[in-house]
């Protein structure tokens, strides 16, 4: 089933994601390969799509096929919009009782403790109780109280997540009423092991798109890389998926990008919008940056980072990307009458001049 908290954006993103992959199969000159569309399918509570370029239809379908296998085990062992995952048992049960799971699972929390420890807690998988009382606040179109969010933070913080050793492979809350929220790094992770499924020698090129965390190898026709759409987060058009068009354009082989953004999700209180974007910090919805993309050689990078860069700010954030090797990140920042871009020092060299 899907959260009720995502209907409201999921019949945009039927058309559309946050990050719009604009690619377009062309007719392929190269008549002996062949291009596969998977169409759009819901998995972990968004829209996922996989295209691929392959020398035979049979192979081509077969990768697809080990493909959704892939996105359907992830899906059950981290998906928390359903009740039978893994990390579902693990937010019911892990405050009472240290919980066994596996490998994949207790790998995943453990970059995401490293990502938390190099932000300084602006990613943070315990983040849900304060996004549950934001979310409670708009269904009662009021801010939340002081009250309501010192005792969400109460149960916020990456040091309360208790990881046993690898060979246990258990998790526990410190605090009973913790939460992990882990759609900030499960769909990027989903990605990186989807397209490593597609690399087969007959599949010549493959993207992948799980909730506009893309991925790609190859070239989608030769000589051309994969192209990308990058949302004006400002534009009108943001909320109509049939007019809506890119105002900035990358090319991509062999790595990723993941955009995060308050023009696609936000909280409405009384009229005004506020990011679904929570500092964990501070349990206030982000104000800095409408727009962050990054490019890094994985999803599961590029996704993490996107939502830590979105917290931290222009200068917090960009200095982070200009520290890590083979990351490059778009950020968009003031309104929609002064907008301001900034783009780190290798950005460039994937951008196309509209």
């Amino acid at each position: 089933m899907i959260n009720p908290a995502i209907k409201k954006w999921l019949a945009v993103a039927f058309l559309t994601t946050m990050l719009v992959a604009i690619v377009v199969f062309a007719a392929n000159m190269r008549t002996s390969l062949v291009d596969i569309d998977s169409g759009r399918f819901l998995v972990m509570g968004t829209f996922a799509r996989i295209r691929l370029v392959c020398k035979a239809e049979q192979q081509g379908q077969e990768a697809l096929s080990a493909a959704r296998q892939t996105i359907a085990r992830i899906d059950k062992l981290m998906s928390t919009y359903r009740g039978d995952s893994e990390l579902s048992e693990v937010n019911r049960e892990a405050g009472k009782k240290p919980v066994r799971v596996s490998l994949e699972t207790y790998n995943l929390l453990k970059i995401a403790l490293k990502y938390s420890r190099k932000t300084g807690g602006a990613f943070d998988i315990t983040v849900t109780p304060l996004l549950k009382v934001w979310q409670k606040a708009e269904k009662q179109n009021r801010l939340p109280t002081e009250d309501e969010l010192t005792k969400a933070e109460e149960l916020v913080g990456f040091e309360k997540l208790r990881l046993s050793t690898p060979k246990e492979r258990t998790v526990s809350f410190a605090e009973e009423g913790m939460e992990l929220n882990v759609n900030a790094i499960a769909k990027g992770y989903a990605v990186d092991r989807v397209l490593a499924a597609l690399r087969r020698p007959d599949i010549v090129a493959a993207l992948v798109d799980i909730g506009g965390e893309i991925a790609c190898f190859g070239q989608r026709i030769s000589g051309e890389d994969w192209l990308i759409g990058i949302q004006d987060p400002f534009a009108r058009s943001n909320d109509n998926p049939f007019v809506v068009k890119p105002r900035w354009k990358i090319r991509l082989r062999n790595c990723a990008v993941a955009t995060s953004g308050d023009y696609r999700q936000y909280t409405t209180i009384k009229g005004k919008r506020y990011s679904h974007i929570i500092d964990p910090r501070t349990g206030e919805p982000i104000r800095k940056l409408p727009s962050v993309t990054i490019i890094a050689q994985r999803s599961i990078d590029a996704d993490v980072l996107a939502t830590a860069v979105s917290v931290l700010g222009l200068e917090e954030g960009m200095k982070l990307i200009e520290s890590l090797p083979n990351t490059e990140a778009l950020l968009v920042g003031g309104t929609g009458e002064k907008p301001q871009i900034y783009r780190s020092t290798g950005f460039n060299k994937y951008e196309v001049s509209n």
